[in-house]
């Protein structure tokens, strides 16, 4: 029984790998199997070292981005890394995407808040926190300088350093500091 069943997976997978690779070729889905023409029509993308970010939002750097020592904050009266950038900004400012990628996911926690993972290519990600109103949906493809959404109240994590966008970029899963790929 069990080498009947991992022998009707197997046809599965390669029938839904037949339809993916069907919808790319005509754009015609069969079935209703909007999953394999949504993974088909994606687009390839492709960041490197070399590439660079639009700023997100107009605003000041609160808090710099530091892996190698400790930084102060305020709210939490505690030294901490810090693997992003916190911008001062005004309560509703618009933040816009810094690259062009697909958004991974939309989550909410304690520190961040509403917060956009997106996915960049070539294993770089950006994160993107402290939202409301988010104006992408998750398996979206995001252009550069698209509006992604809008700065919320801050999160008790940051009260004493006020309204912010949290902004994160990692490669292959580790921080990298955001602002040298900054325009």
């Amino acid at each position: 029984d069990g080498v009947k069943e991992e022998a009707k997976q197997e046809a599965d997978t390669e029938n839904r790998e037949e339809k993916k690779e069907n919808a790319a070729e005509t754009g015609n889905v069969e079935g209703g199997d909007q999953e394999a023409l949504s993974t088909a029509m994606q687009p390839a993308l492709n960041f490197t070292d070399e590439d660079t970010l639009v700023w997100p939002i107009s605003g000041n750097i609160l808090v710099n981005f530091s892996m190698d020592q400790t930084i102060y904050f305020p709210t939490l009266d505690q030294y901490k890394y810090n693997p992003a950038l916190i911008f001062g900004a005004e309560e509703g400012a618009q933040v816009v995407s810094a690259a062009k990628g697909i958004v991974d996911s939309i989550t909410t926690n304690d520190e961040t808040g509403t917060t956009i993972r997106m996915n960049l290519g070539d294993q770089y990600t950006l994160i993107y926190g402290q939202l409301e109103n988010v104006a992408v949906a998750e398996g979206d493809v995001v252009e550069r300088g698209q509006l992604l959404g809008y700065v919320a109240q801050p999160t008790k994590y940051y009260c004493k350093e006020g309204t912010n966008l949290y902004f994160a970029m990692e490669k292959d899963g580790a921080a990298e500091d955001p602002f040298l790929y900054l325009e």
